[in-house]
């Protein structure tokens, strides 16, 4: 099995990477879509999508849910949610990866990307100048990366569509070596909403997750 990473972050929230090397159809007689997931299922139009879609539903299913029926829906921002009472998921793919983070007790949220050079042509899309502290251009691929994936695990914790990555969202003091536990700050309509985050490589690629435990 491809199990990549299974691991309890604290006594409410559990963390699960799984490397995808099955093909979509594997994933689906391992699954009992309902209609719903069948019909969204048939509007992807490449079999990465297909397999990514697959591949956190197989998790939440067998290796959260220990074979339980979980049912993922989506709210009006299109948030993912689970048909349990009082648990909170985030998921996120990239490549050959895909990510869930679920928690019983507060909001997660969570985002894997390749490092990728890609991301100097957008990086002032979803970077401050003070974030930058100097040039942008001057900025690592690791560290555009490790900004983008700290960001993508704050707006998706947050859960509202609204969120500006430059304008709303703010990482703050990012670890040595990009790797570690630092904090990111939303700020909406007047307010200051901070957050623990903690990034750590897989390969490749940046893993960042964010829990909404209390900040002081």
């Amino acid at each position: 099995m491809p199990l990549y990473t299974n691991r309890n972050l604290s006594n409410h929230s559990q963390l699960v990477v799984w490397e995808i090397n099955e093909s979509p159809d594997w994933f689906l007689a391992e699954l009992k879509l309902d209609d719903d997931e069948v019909k969204k299922y048939n509007g992807f139009r490449t079999d990465q999508r297909r397999v990514h879609w697959l591949a956190y539903r197989y998790v939440l299913k067998n290796i959260v849910g220990k074979g339980t029926e979980i049912r993922v829906r989506y709210d009006q921002h299109s948030k993912p949610f689970i048909d349990l009472p009082d648990y909170h998921i985030s998921v996120s793919h990239s490549g050959k990866f895909a990510t869930v983070i679920i928690s019983n007790k507060y909001q997660v949220g969570i985002d894997i990307e390749q490092i990728h050079p890609r991301l100097h042509k957008v990086a002032e899309k979803f970077m401050s100048y003070e974030e930058a502290g100097h040039e942008m251009e001057t900025l690592t691929t690791e560290h555009l990366c490790l900004h983008w994936c700290a960001k993508e695990a704050l707006y998706k914790l947050f859960g509202e569509r609204k969120l500006d990555f430059r304008e709303h969202i703010r990482i703050m003091e990012p670890p040595t070596g990009h790797e570690g536990l630092f904090k990111g700050m939303i700020m909406q309509e007047g307010m200051e909403h901070h957050y623990h985050l903690y990034s750590e490589k897989v390969e490749d690629y940046f893993l960042v997750f964010a829990i909404d435990t209390p900040e002081k």
